[in-house]
């Protein structure tokens, strides 16, 4: 999954790939349901964390 991304996603590669809005990624982001860091002040999601996360939803299944 998500084989040919880098290990560090940006917030707007992950809502294009989990084709979601902005304020959705953020919502998500923010329950802290996908572990993001802030660097030079952007979030960035690592790519282990984002697969995690979609496998772990009720929607995967």
């Amino acid at each position: 999954m998500f084989k040919n991304e880098p290990d560090l996603l940006t917030r707007k590669q992950c809502q294009d790939l989990l084709h979601i809005s902005k304020s959705k990624m953020l919502d998500l982001i923010h329950k802290d349901l996908i572990p993001a860091h802030i660097i030079a002040g952007s979030f960035r999601i690592e790519k282990a964390d984002l697969i995690d996360f979609v496998q772990n939803s009720r929607y995967w299944k």
